[in-house]
């Protein structure tokens, strides 16, 4: 994340919910690699969701769909966590 728009996502943060999301269409966002400011542990340190392996278009749904049901910023955060990025990761009653 760009250094010079770290203060406006943390003034952001402290009235909504901002979820950062990667521009890559596959993978997990790093969490515990970069401290600088902007990197990643800033972000998570500031309160900020990461989307997990969701590319930013689910991110967006997922979080829609969150925000109908009322679900709380914790809630919210813990669904970001636990998402998954393919239907390959998806087990239904034990099988893949």
């Amino acid at each position: 994340m760009p250094r010079k728009i770290v203060p406006r996502l943390r003034e952001l943060n402290e009235r909504m919910l901002v979820v950062v999301a990667s521009r890559t269409f596959a993978g997990d966002m790093l969490k515990a690699t970069y401290a600088y400011p902007g990197g990643e542990m800033d972000l998570l340190s500031s309160g900020l969701i990461f989307a997990g392996a969701l590319d930013a278009p689910h991110a967006r749904i997922l979080l829609r769909l969150l925000l109908m049901t009322g679900a709380s910023r914790e809630v919210i955060a813990r669904a970001f966590e636990s998402a998954i990025s393919t239907p390959d990761d998806v087990i239904i009653a034990g099988r893949k």
